[in-house]
């Protein structure tokens, strides 16, 4: 695959970016800072064509993003959290309180088993549940196979609902 002209990157921008708005989503949690990932990411990926070799494009630029992700927080790392932010939600108003506080201690107790699985693990729940992203999209992104990406989702899943009945 050859990607000599503009009109080439326009294609790959048009084919492209809503796919890796939706993982940049999964890895940020962020739709505004999203944006300015697949802005970096695009922009990265114009700079650095080059270095493009035949092969799986859409898996290059999660490369890319994830890489302009990890950069992003390296220079975060040492930012002060504000109250604002989403470690602190507010909880909407609501006519049953209750309900609310149970639904985000179930939120919170799922997150954090999560936040247990593997890397590759996580990885994968994010990009099927919040990126919505098809099996064979994961794989690309994984560099695995897209049976791959389907059997590790069904184990985490499976995993998953082992770690919340255990807590119950």
């Amino acid at each position: 695959m050859s990607i000599d002209t503009s009109r080439d990157m326009e294609e790959i921008y048009l084919r492209y970016c809503i796919p890796l708005k939706k993982y940049a989503v999964s890895i940020c949690h962020d739709p505004i800072l999203a944006d300015d990932l697949v802005s970096e990411t695009f922009y990265r990926a114009i700079k650095n064509i080059d270095s493009f070799k035949e092969g799986n494009l859409f898996g290059w630029l999660c490369t890319i993003e994830k890489n302009v992700y990890f950069n992003h927080l390296k220079k975060k790392e040492n930012m002060n959290v504000s109250l604002d932010d989403e470690n602190f939600p507010e909880y909407a108003s609501s006519s049953n309180v209750e309900d609310e506080v149970i639904k985000a201690a179930e939120r919170a107790r799922l997150k954090k088993c999560i936040e247990s699985l593997s890397e590759t693990e996580r990885e994968v729940v994010t990009l099927r549940t919040q990126s919505g992203l098809s099996f064979k999209e994961i794989g690309d992104v994984m560099h695995k196979s897209e049976n791959w990406a389907r059997v590790t989702f069904y184990r985490c899943k499976e995993k998953l609902k082992g770690m919340m009945s255990d807590e119950e």
